[in-house]
């Protein structure tokens, strides 16, 4: 969720800020997307470490929100590309304040854009064990990892029962998001 904030909002400030820096913007944003989840993980745990963080749950949620990000931001941006601006400049003429626009006329136009980018995130952040394992500290686990630790022990049927519940709950995201954006499509 803190993810899906904050890359809908910077899709915005990459959208609005001028051509010759949305490049660099989009570059710096597409760091977290191609670079390995190996140098990801080891370079959150060398960043925690020296700044003298305790490994646990709040240096994996940390690192999830940042690797986060540029999905949601990749997700919202060609939806905001796409949309016209003479609705916004409209809006201004009208006499709507800033808020006003972005909560009548942008937010409900990107809103299938931000749920799609919330549900990328969300699968990505659940599936994602490479960073997770150099940021988890003692005492603390997350799913991936307390699958993979159990498989290497040898696969039981807790690891098949809770990879089946796992692969359903994904399947009725997707299903959920179906129908979301199908009534979001007869409402326009």
């Amino acid at each position: 969720m803190i993810a899906t904030i904050i890359g809908t909002f910077g899709a915005i400030y990459i959208y609005q800020s001028r051509k010759k820096y949305q490049e660099a913007f989009l570059s710096l944003n597409n760091i977290l997307m191609v670079a390995p989840d190996v140098m990801i993980g080891a370079s959150f745990l060398i960043l925690f470490t020296q700044l003298k963080f305790s490994l646990g749950f709040l240096t994996v949620l940390s690192s999830h929100v940042a690797f986060s990000i540029p999905i949601v931001v990749l997700m919202v941006l060609p939806r905001l590309k796409e949309m016209n601006d003479d609705m916004i400049h409209a809006a201004y003429d009208l006499g709507a304040s800033q808020f006003q626009m972005f909560k009548e006329i942008m937010l409900p136009y990107l809103t299938p854009s931000i749920i799609a980018g919330y549900f990328m995130a969300f699968t990505y952040s659940l599936d994602d064990f490479a960073v997770t394992f150099f940021v988890t500290g003692n005492g603390f686990s997350t799913l991936s990892v307390e699958i993979y630790s159990r498989a290497r022990k040898g696969i039981s049927l807790e690891i098949n029962a809770l990879s089946a519940l796992v692969f359903l709950f994904s399947i009725i995201l997707v299903v959920g998001y179906y129908f979301i954006s199908r009534e979001k499509e007869e409402q326009a």
